[in-house]
């Protein structure tokens, strides 16, 4: 039934796109009717989101007043705030010395196209949600076909599942109508936000990023995640020659949930990571700060590293991971490492050498635990 309704909704966001494309001649009245009806969809579809993939874990509300869709492309001019439901067409760019704020609750769509559209930060960007109004950037999900067809009478309604929308204005046999099917959203529809290194200064907090290439792509220190969501993206985050800070945050269902590349060195804590393909991946010279982190049931390695990365790993729980805790790099202390590499979901890594059971080629191990640690995750306090 999720699924069902969730096709459905995609649908009609989708033929919303298109009319906006197609009817600029309509009347700004007819325009506003028009916005109103898929509103609806789209609200409903990110909440389907929400309750089925997170469970209770996150509360997303859609109680705002405000149904205007306000569609969205090109350079700001000027200082922006953005507010109830944002429908993005083209790449989005916040320039130097400009200013993007997104409210509470607050729900960017992102129209999947060859090209994918993102959000390009050179000014700054404050995304700051609530615990029970997080804000969502996510994809709308993709038209897949659309066909003619003969139609015999106009009484179906146009909020079912690839039925055809009648002319309303009465009945006339022979009438051609559009059948459309669309796509649900999928990762990599949209390319994600990046932060550039003109940015003086950036926050993201109660912010879901599903269905991107990259959710944010950071290159500068002057940024702050915490407590958001990356969901169903390719990558959640990557971290290019920087240092900001993320915590507090979850990364669920992406390729890979954070990458670190070049001399990132950022301090990732108090966050999950789990059912990724891979939980961090570090690269080049990164040498990041992993702590009071789960990293849990991801499909391969939780951590790998390649070339000279070296991060420094304390204080985490690294469980039930398909393949190593740690691969090829990498200072260990103060870790609980259990059932990993399908050793067997009770059994504890002890080890204190630079290769065990559970992870490969690390560096060095001091103080493996044999409990978990207490304070390792996210705090669950209003999240």
């Amino acid at each position: 039934m999720v699924q069902n309704h969730t096709f459905s909704c995609l649908t009609q966001i989708s033929i919303y796109g298109k009319n906006i494309r197609m009817k600029t001649r309509h009347t700004r009245q007819h325009q506003k009717f028009t916005f109103y009806i898929p509103l609806l969809c789209l609200i409903s579809v990110l909440t389907v989101f929400y309750c089925g993939c997170q469970g209770e874990t996150f509360n997303l509300n859609v109680g705002s007043t405000n149904f205007e869709i306000v569609e969205k492309s090109g350079e700001l001019t000027e200082n922006e705030i953005w507010d109830g439901r944002v429908y993005i067409t083209d790449t989005v760019t916040v320039p130097e010395g400009i200013t993007l704020t997104i409210r509470a609750g607050t729900i960017v769509g992102f129209e999947p196209m060859d090209t994918p559209s993102s959000l390009i930060v050179k000014g700054e960007l404050y995304a700051e949600g609530s615990p029970d109004r997080m804000i969502v950037f996510g994809s709308l999900g993709k038209q897949q076909a659309q066909e003619q067809e003969q139609t015999a009478e106009t009484t179906a309604s146009p909020f079912g599942t690839n039925l055809p929308l009648r002319n309303r204005q009465g009945g006339s046999r022979g009438a051609v109508a559009n059948t459309v099917k669309a796509e649900p959203p999928r990762a990599g529809d949209w390319a994600g936000i990046q932060i550039e290194t003109t940015s003086p200064n950036s926050r993201l907090t109660y912010t879901r990023i599903q269905h991107a290439n990259v959710g944010i792509r950071i290159r500068t220190d002057a940024v702050q995640i915490e407590r958001c969501l990356f969901g169903e993206n390719r990558t959640g985050i990557i971290c290019e020659n920087t240092n900001p800070t993320i915590s507090s945050s979850e990364f669920n269902r992406n390729g890979i949930g954070s990458k670190f590349q070049g001399s990132a060195a950022p301090d990732v804590e108090y966050s999950e990571f789990t059912a990724n393909q891979y939980g961090v991946v570090c690269e080049d010279d990164s040498r990041p700060r992993i702590q009071y982190n789960i990293l849990r049931a991801n499909y391969e390695n939780a951590i790998v590293c390649y070339s000279t990365a070296s991060p420094e790993i304390v204080s985490n729980n690294i469980t039930n991971n398909v393949g190593w805790a740690i691969y090829d790099g990498g200072r260990l202390r103060d870790n609980f490492i259990q059932g990993n590499k399908q050793v067997g979901g009770n059994i504890t890594e002890l080890g204190v050498g630079t290769q065990g059971e559970q992870f490969y080629g690390v560096e060095e191990v001091f103080e493996p635990r044999n409990s978990p640690v207490a304070e390792a995750g996210v705090p669950r306090e209003n999240f």
